[in-house]
């Protein structure tokens, strides 16, 4: 019976614990999912027997870098909460540089990166592991389009079974040309995706019709850049948000701040004379909890430097501090357990020299998410009108709770530091604190009675 009465009071703490808010999502939508952008040679090397011609003294040579050493961080990916791979093109190359968006023939595999049995290995093994795998087609822009392409681009879907390409400078190639590879691949593969990147800013919302899934949203770029300065204004947040609705799906765009293309947002952190983890943790934020696909580049999440192309592909390095790695992570699970955040319509609330506000809402679900890029902390109010009655406000990164004073929530963000409100029906009870306070107490008194209790009743030998 005593033993009967313990098992309760240690279960009461987790059934409390229970009503905090859960984080799960599996099977997800397109919208739900996240992308982590690997290039190969740069990433992990885990075959020597395809290490010829490496010179890491040379940023345009090889590296190393191969498919079997992206299969052996899957796990590394996965933890993170990342739900894709895209890798750079693996396929054999025009040039005798690393580089590998220039490609002379599609149906090899780079023999520097491995084999196609290494690509079907890798594919499975990352298939059960629930992540998919796409791959960088490479289109050069004096490339022929043609039919030949298209049997060229069946292959790995059939043989490998990858889940998706993407296509580059795709403001320049013929809707039709898409149109046709999309229903071809399809035909393949039913649930296949094809994702595009234009050259620039300026393309239109009609890329969408072409038969892309996705494509890469080039509008946020600057303003997102600009969390890498404290105490600036975000530059042209509703205008970005404005144009992002051209597309039918908002949400579908991929979003991101480090890629091939643009320098490291490490580097214009340090080249302003600030230290990059804070102000990587503000643009993470926003990046995970606006409309939008989050898509990460290798080396984000350790903070790796590097201006323009060779200088921004260095090498991966997974034995650096894992701060950014543990916040990705949060924020990953996070925007998993939260469909507003994914899925939601958004309305800017305060955008105030640093501070950024904004609101996010689906099918009766409310966040806020607040941004702290400044260098003191900040206050800012909310009313009722804007989160319900008979409301409260959980924090899920900084565990705050915030309940209305004279129908005003009060809420105050330190410095450098990100918090995302989720609207919750008022409670009685903080039951984190009352574990803390009441239960996990009694617990250790309940213990400490049975322990005595036992020893008095053992008899003497």
């Amino acid at each position: 019976m005593k033993k009967k009465i313990y098992m309760v009071a240690i279960l009461i703490p987790l059934l409390l614990l229970s009503a905090m808010p859960a984080f799960a999502a599996d099977n997800q939508t397109t919208e739900e999912e996240s992308i982590y952008y690997i290039v190969v040679d740069r990433f992990n090397n885990a075959e020597s027997a395809n290490d010829f011609a490496v010179d890491l003294s040379n940023p345009t040579s090889y590296h190393g870098g191969d498919i079997q050493g992206v299969m052996s961080r899957l796990d590394y990916v996965k933890d993170m909460g990342f739900t894709t791979i895209l890798l750079s093109p693996i396929f054999e190359n025009e040039t005798d540089t690393f580089y590998p968006y220039v490609v002379k023939d599609r149906t090899v595999i780079n023999k520097h990166y491995g084999t196609s049995e290494d690509l079907k290995q890798l594919v499975k093994v990352a298939h059960d592991k629930g992540l998919k795998i796409i791959l960088d087609l490479g289109i050069s822009s004096n490339e022929s389009l043609s039919d030949e392409f298209i049997e060229e681009a069946k292959i790995w879907v059939q043989e490998a079974n990858i889940d998706g390409y993407k296509l580059d400078l795709v403001d320049g190639v013929s809707a039709n040309f898409i149109a046709t590879l999309s229903i071809e691949l399809k035909a393949v593969k039913a649930d296949f995706r094809l994702i595009g990147q234009p050259v620039g800013v300026d393309y239109p919302s009609q890329l969408e019709t072409k038969g892309l899934d996705s494509v890469f949203n080039m509008f946020p770029y600057e303003g997102i850049t600009s969390f890498s300065v404290p105490d600036q204004t975000f530059n042209d947040v509703e205008k970005t948000w404005e144009q992002a609705k051209e597309f039918e799906n908002p949400n579908s765009l991929l979003n991101f701040f480090d890629n091939t293309n643009t320098v490291r947002f490490t580097y214009m952190a340090t080249e302003a004379n600030e230290h990059p983890a804070p102000r990587l943790k503000s643009a993470l934020t926003y990046l995970y909890t606006t409309p939008g696909i989050p898509i990460i580049f290798y080396g984000t999440e350790i903070a790796l430097n590097g201006s323009e192309a060779p200088d921004n592909l260095g090498l991966m390095d997974f034995r650096t501090d894992k701060e950014l790695v543990d916040y990705i992570t949060l924020l990953a699970k996070i925007r998993s357990g939260v469909p507003a955040l994914s899925k939601g319509s958004i309305e800017l609330v305060k955008n105030d020299e640093g501070l950024l506000v904004f609101k996010r809402e689906y099918e009766g679900e409310i966040a806020f998410v607040a941004i702290n890029n400044t260098t003191k902390t900040q206050s800012f109010t909310l009313t009722t009108d804007q989160v319900g009655e008979n409301k409260e406000l959980t924090g899920l990164i900084t565990e705050d709770l915030v309940r209305s004073t004279d129908d005003e929530f009060h809420l105050v963000v330190n410095r450098d530091i990100s918090e995302v409100f989720v609207v919750r029906d008022t409670t009685n009870i903080n039951y984190a604190l009352f574990v803390a306070v009441f239960i996990v107490p009694v617990l250790m008194i309940g213990f400490i009675y049975l322990n005595k209790k036992r020893q008095r009743n053992k008899k003497p030998e």
